[in-house]
């Protein structure tokens, strides 16, 4: 390019930067007034034993506490963490089964905690297998859980995600594709014997690359987790309702509903691992219960 006709365009590149930049900042504006989450900082977890946290869910026992495991490559341990400090106050070993890639876990309506081992990045796995336990809370222990082996109706696929019903007796897995995500349910009974088929749900609006998930309390509304943001759909329709962009981290693996339905805490890979919490918009809150005591009081 003649040196003349670079220079001529520089200025015009500048101003085409600077349009950007000005659009990009009036449109987070408007998305802030029509709603955007509040983000804040609850507590960092820096325990050695969690390097590859995967998951997060509130205990149902004692709100104050969430559960965590690692992902591939560490021994089979539910972790349970103290939300509000980041410590860890329990640690209950797996037994009696190997396990793959442990990516989600839930709790049901009944209080069972379910490990999902349904990571497959390759596509590999010809079934995957759902551990059922109780509520270990706090203490060191190890236990035996339940195992239900799973496969898909459609063939093998990658996911992260593990959803309970709280006013039912449906489990979904959300798969995590790279251009948009799946939602498979699974039967309402499970089977200890032979393999047990997850039916794909029609017309879901899956966003891409879904690292894990939950149900409001309520049972209204799903929300899921990205590398790039939180997206609340439908229970009904799986069709979105909102979503938006939140701070990135290192690796963006887990969320949980919050017990009161205004919020989800999120977690990442890597030490230290921050949990934040993201306030919901009012019209995307759980309609339901008051505040659980002891949880958020931190302010």
């Amino acid at each position: 390019m003649n040196p003349r006709h670079r220079r001529a365009l520089i200025p015009g590149l500048l101003v085409i930067l600077l349009v950007i930049v000005v659009v990009t900042a009036l449109a987070r504006e408007a998305r802030a007034a029509e709603g955007d989450p509040v983000v804040d900082r609850l507590s960092t977890v820096t325990d050695a034993r969690i390097p590859e946290s995967s998951a997060l869910v509130f205990s149902k026992r004692d709100p104050a506490l969430a559960y965590t495991i690692n992902d591939s490559g560490h021994e089979p341990t539910v972790f349970a963490i103290e939300v509000s400090t980041g410590e860890v106050v329990g640690a209950t070993r797996l037994v009696g089964h190997r396990l793959v890639d442990p990516e989600a876990l839930t709790i049901d309506r009944d209080g069972t905690l379910w490990v999902a081992d349904i990571g497959d990045n390759d596509a590999v796995r010809s079934t995957v297998s759902l551990y059922a336990l109780d509520e270990p809370v706090i203490g060191t222990k190890q236990t035996k859980p339940t195992r239900y082996r799973v496969r898909y109706a459609d063939g093998n696929t990658d996911a992260e995600a593990l959803l309970s019903d709280p006013t039912g007796d449906g489990m979904y897995i959300v798969s995590k594709g790279l251009l948009g995500g799946q939602v498979y349910r699974l039967p309402s009974t499970l089977r200890t014997t032979g393999v047990n088929e997850a039916e794909p749900v029609a017309e879901a609006e899956i966003p891409a690359m879904v690292t894990d998930g939950d149900y409001l309390p309520d049972g209204a509304r799903v929300i899921l987790r990205t590398y790039t943001g939180v997206h609340v759909l439908d229970a009904r329709t799986w069709k979105q309702t909102w979503s938006a962009a939140i701070p990135e981290t290192r690796q963006s693996e887990s969320l949980a509903a919050a017990p009161d339905g205004t919020s989800v805490i999120v977690g990442s890979e890597g030490l230290p691992s921050p949990i934040t919490r993201i306030t919901l918009p009012e019209d995307q809150r759980a309609a339901m219960l008051a505040p659980a005591s002891g949880v958020f009081d931190l302010d």
